[in-house]
């Protein structure tokens, strides 16, 4: 009977219920949104680090890890082809790539940039990375003298592809090495570590300018089951117990900092939630118990209890968070799904080029991910909030006597 009561009585004034549902339908809509494209930016960014930073698991020498940031060539593996001999046999393993990095100037004849360079063998880098799939022109070859420049650093100097540019750099010696290279592809990967600050070219070229022989700086590994993370990291550690195993997971503490902060933010959105229902079911139930005063007057004349007026008053409140919630929920799930997934919000008027490296792997587009979970949790703090704050306006209705409410005009 309470049900079918606060059912009727919740459109009587529909005016106010109506702006009152807006109030959450908007309030829920916008916190799944905020999450959406927060949770899409997490799973971007970590794609992104695997498939064209890390892979799944990174080798090093021992020591390189401590000033990794620097790029030192003398701590590199010494015989790379032995260990890539038997990570290939290895049945968890679908692909190993080795790498060379290190810091370069690149310079026009007019103007001079500090850039990352990447040496990477043209055959095995695809297996591991998808580098590949993100240049506009050709993809390296070989030894060749030639290099895949970043898409922010062709704009830097005004460069088109087929233009040359001079690589200088030091080599494991110390000694200064300079390198005039065509550049045969531009990097567009969406990752600004690659396509704001990086020059990638053949392995072998590489290890000829720097004077590291065979030597490489890491070997990346792509799994074929990434669930099998730690326990494939325990096995390489006892198979190579001079080298150092590392996982994707040791190269995500900028993103997880800003999970962090996503968690604080999620926290406002929900207390404006609460707000927004405080203020507007609050209202909604308190002006709909002063209209029905001789209403409630009469229902206790005939017996209803107190604690039935204020579950009535309640019920309404909750059925008011049910219907802001269920609309706001559905709403920004189809903006998630039919937009902000597939297309994504275009951010490049900001420039983040210009705010810098702030952790996150995006260069100018944010993608929604559509979270049921996140999407059902939050339709249901709606209804909690709102059946919540009825509870003081219900509250107030019940403790209305019933000869003072009948005499009411």
């Amino acid at each position: 009977m309470i049900i079918k009561l606060a059912y009727r009585n919740l459109f009587r004034n529909f005016r106010r219920t109506a702006l009152t549902l807006s109030a959450i339908a908007f309030g829920i809509m916008m916190l799944i949104i905020f999450d959406s494209l927060l949770s899409g930016v997490d799973t971007d960014s970590y794609k992104k680090i695997i498939d064209l930073e890390t892979g799944h698991v990174r080798i090093f020498a021992r020591g390189y890890r401590d000033d990794m940031d620097e790029y030192p060539l003398d701590r590199s593996i010494k015989e790379p082809q032995a260990v890539i001999a038997v990570l290939a046999k290895d049945p968890d393993i679908e692909g190993v790539a080795p790498r060379v990095s290190f810091r370069i100037m690149l310079s026009d004849g007019m103007g001079e940039l500090p850039a990352v360079g990447y040496g990477v063998d043209p055959a095995k880098d695809p297996s591991v990375f998808t580098l590949k799939n993100s240049i506009d022109g050709s993809f390296l070859a070989g030894s060749e003298e030639a290099m895949l420049l970043g898409d922010g650093l062709m704009d830097d100097f005004g460069l088109k592809e087929g233009d040359y540019l001079t690589l200088l750099t030091r080599t494991k010696y110390d000694t200064y090495q300079a390198l005039d290279l065509k550049i045969k592809g531009v990097i567009r990967t969406e990752n600004p570590k690659f396509d704001w600050s990086s020059a990638v070219i053949p392995l072998g070229l590489a290890q000829r300018a720097l004077d590291m022989g065979a030597e490489v700086t890491e070997i990346d590994i792509r799994l074929r089951d990434p669930g099998k993370l730690e326990e494939v990291r325990a096995r390489l550690e006892k198979q190579f117990p001079h080298l150092e195993i590392s996982t994707w997971l040791d190269y995500i503490e900028d993103v997880k900092a800003i999970g962090a902060a996503k968690r604080q933010g999620r926290l406002f959105l929900f207390s404006s939630l609460f707000l927004i229902a405080l203020i507007g079911i609050a209202n909604t139930i308190l002006l709909s118990a002063f209209e029905r005063i001789k209403e409630i007057g009469m229902m206790a004349a005939l017996g209803m209890k107190r604690r039935q007026i204020m579950a009535l008053f309640v019920t309404e409140g909750a059925m008011i968070g049910f219907l802001g919630s269920f609309i706001g929920a559905m709403l920004a799930s189809a903006a998630i799904l039919l937009y902000l997934a597939p297309v994504g919000v275009d951010f490049s008027g900001l420039n983040f080029k210009e705010l810098g490296d702030f952790g996150y792997r995006m260069t100018n587009k944010m993608y929604g991910e559509w979270d049921p979970p996140m999407v059902a949790l939050t339709f249901f703090m709606g209804i909690i909030i709102s059946a919540v704050t009825s509870i003081y306006p219900a509250w107030v209705a019940s403790r209305m006597q019933p000869t003072e409410a009948l005499r009411k005009n």
